[in-house]
């Protein structure tokens, strides 16, 4: 092939480039937190804030100290989702990891109070005393579960079964921080349980329903 074909070979392909908007974390940050907060207005709106701070009283410590974790997961999450839908190669995105390890303090703390008491145990894992925070906590994280869902649709990432696992573990994560300032309860075998609950049942979704949407 001679020059003068490869140039306007080259020029005919160059002809059909378009710019392409660079994607940006803040932007999908934005999303997340709209997610969040749309979650939150709903179920606010349906229910109120827990009472406590509806009147301007911080909650007691430990379910405080169980909000504060839950967060760091939802955010640690949610910042590997949207890591995971940026071009590039050999990025980590394990930083979650270690949020949802320092998050089982939760669920050891309650097993800890479950062998001390039994009954309340048993009275905490009752249906009726949880199911609803659990169904609430699935429900309010599906703004958070569908900005990521959006943004790594448009990104192609590279694992889709990690980012089905992170999509749902970050809207879980939001959806029981929510449920956290609806929920009365301070006991902590209830929020390890059904708070806790929507956070894994969340993650096991998105791991088998987002990750075939995922794929290239």
């Amino acid at each position: 092939m001679s020059d003068a074909a490869i140039d306007d070979l080259i020029d005919n392909l160059a002809d059909e480039l378009e710019p392409v908007r660079p994607r940006r974390v803040a932007r999908g940050s934005l999303w997340v937190a709209a997610g969040w907060a749309a979650g939150a207005a709903i179920l606010f709106g349906l229910g109120g804030m827990r009472h406590d701070l509806a009147e301007g009283v911080m909650m007691p410590p430990l379910p405080l100290l169980a909000f504060w974790l839950i967060v760091a997961l939802g955010f640690a999450a949610a910042w590997s989702a949207l890591r995971m839908g940026l071009p590039g190669v050999g990025r980590d995105y394990s930083g979650w990891r270690w949020a949802g390890l320092a998050a089982l303090a939760l669920p050891l703390s309650a097993l800890v109070m479950a062998m001390d008491d039994g009954h309340a145990a048993l009275e905490a894992a009752h249906p009726e005393n949880g199911l609803h925070c659990l169904m609430q906590g699935v429900l309010a994280g599906l703004g958070v579960g569908a900005a990521l869902f959006g943004w790594l649709k448009h990104g192609a990432p590279t694992s889709p079964e990690r980012a089905g696992w992170v999509v749902g573990i970050a809207a879980g994560a939001a959806g029981a921080t929510i449920v956290a300032l609806h929920c009365a309860s301070n006991d902590m075998i209830h929020i390890a349980l059904w708070h806790g609950l929507a956070v894994l049942l969340s993650g096991i979704a998105g791991r088998i329903l987002l990750a075939p949407l995922l794929r290239w």
